[in-house]
Order: C-alpha cells, then structure tokens, then sequence
C-alpha cells in the first residue's frame, strides 16, 4: 500500500490550476529575465541602482569594454530602464549621464530579492560585499510578498497560480 504524500508547500494550491492546459508565452518571468541578459546589462542596472551615472564610472565599475557598455546603455535606454539626461562640465564637452526611470526603479525589489538570495544560498567568503540598510533606522532591507489587500504572502503555498488573460488554452 502507498504512503500518503506529505503535502508540499511549492504545490499550487489550486488543484483546477492545470498548467498543461494553457500555453503562457510570452511568459512575463522570460520577458524580464530577458532585460537583465546578457550578463552586462545586469551589471549596467545593478551600477544604477547603486547610483552611478556616467559612462567611465560605468566602465570602471562594471569593467566592460566601451563599445559592450555603450551597446548596453543604449538597449537599456530604448527599453526604458534609463534615461540619458546631459551634462557639461566645464572646460569639456558635452555628455550624457544615465539615470534609472520610473520603470528602471521599479527594478529595485527584484534586485533587493536577488541580493538577499544570493546572500543567503551563495555567501561570498568575507560577507556580503554591499549591505542595503534603511537610511532612517539603520535596519536591513529586505523584500517581502504581499498580496493586493496587504496580507503578508509566507510560503509558496498560500499562492494560487491561474492563467491569465493574456494566456491561451493548448488546442
């Protein structure tokens, strides 16, 4: 006789959910997985995020070369993740620095997520190498779930997964 099966908290916990009757792409996970890749682009983001603006600081900071940097500004800012704004120090010319957009700062929870994964699952020797605290009270910043009506979201098993209306039943 078979054991029961414990119950598995990743489980959707909607059994009518079945995932192989609907195709879902373009899948919006992929489509901003695609933002971030390749690799440089991430970088390019994550250097935003932490508040660089111009080309050589981007540069230096992310050690790529000009001519992948300038191909990766220039996607990002077609993409709308940053905007170019410019600037003119005296005595040089004229240039352009780069600043995240409203949608490129709404980047800013899935980039705080990744850094607290990765702080967790793939510790870096010494630490971590940027700790993000509250520049009020000094705490942590860590990412939470919450649903629309504002109830904290624990575990994968208090999520529902359904198709969407964008998703279209498999013929």
């Amino acid at each position: 006789m078979q054991q029961p099966r414990a119950h598995d908290p990743t489980e959707a916990a909607d059994p009518a959910w079945n995932r192989e009757a609907w195709l879902l792409e373009p899948d919006s996970v992929q489509r901003a997985l695609d933002v971030l890749v390749p690799r440089s682009a991430g970088q390019v983001v994550r250097e935003a995020f932490y508040g660089t603006r111009r080309f050589d600081d981007f540069r230096r900071h992310t050690g790529l070369t000009p001519g992948v940097l300038s191909a990766r500004l220039r996607d990002l800012t077609e993409q709308g993740i940053l905007t170019k704004v410019a600037y003119h120090d005296t005595g040089s010319r004229g240039r352009h620095e780069y600043r995240l957009t409203d949608k490129g700062r709404d980047l800013a929870t899935a980039i705080i997520s990744l850094l607290n994964w990765a702080d967790h699952w793939l510790p870096a020797p010494g630490g971590p190498t940027v700790v993000l605290t509250h520049r009020d009270c000094g705490a942590p910043i860590r990412t939470q779930v919450r649903c629309a009506h504002d109830h904290s979201v624990d575990s994968l098993g208090d999520i529902q997964a359904a198709p969407g209306p964008g998703a279209r039943a498999r013929d």
